[in-house]
């Protein structure tokens, strides 16, 4: 399957739900196809978008369209990220927010704890999660820049 027959079959389904949120998750799916349309790949990295696209069997008729499409979607995310490094933007502040906020609680327990065993477990845990949150977001945009001027970002 092309991309652009997946995205001429993806706009159809949209033009044929009246829900919102399906199409939504279709509209999304579009988006992703369109910007790899915009995209200057070789005919072997074509090909194996297109292998992919195939292989995601999107006419499947399925009970809930909707939450097979965005599957599918993250599916095909995954591929492109692991292929061609190619994420979507924010992707890298989003997954660096949830490290800094597991790093940081863990952090702001023990130090919490440390100092005051009944106050600072909590107040380490707020604390620790606020900052690690911060740095994390401070860290990922960073690399979503960096990831920008390269040129990877959909």
């Amino acid at each position: 399957m092309t991309i652009t027959d997946a995205s001429n079959y993806l706009n159809t389904l949209a033009s044929q739900t009246d829900k919102k949120y399906e199409k939504k998750a279709y509209n999304c799916f579009v988006k992703t196809l369109t910007a790899l349309q915009n995209r200057d790949f070789t005919e072997s990295q074509l090909q194996l978008i297109e292998e992919k696209l195939s292989a995601l069997n999107l006419k499947e008729t399925t009970e809930n369209r909707k939450k097979s499409i965005k599957q599918k979607h993250a599916k095909f995310r995954g591929f492109l990220k692991n292929k061609f490094s190619i994420t979507h933007s924010k992707y890298y502040t989003e997954l660096w927010m949830i490290y800094g906020m597991i790093f940081g609680t863990g952090l702001g327990i023990s130090i919490g704890t440390a100092i005051n065993p009944t106050l600072g477990t909590s107040i380490g845990l707020s604390i620790g999660t606020g900052v690690g949150m911060v740095l994390g977001i401070a860290l990922g945009s960073r690399k979503d820049t960096e990831t920008k001027k390269q040129g990877l970002v959909l």
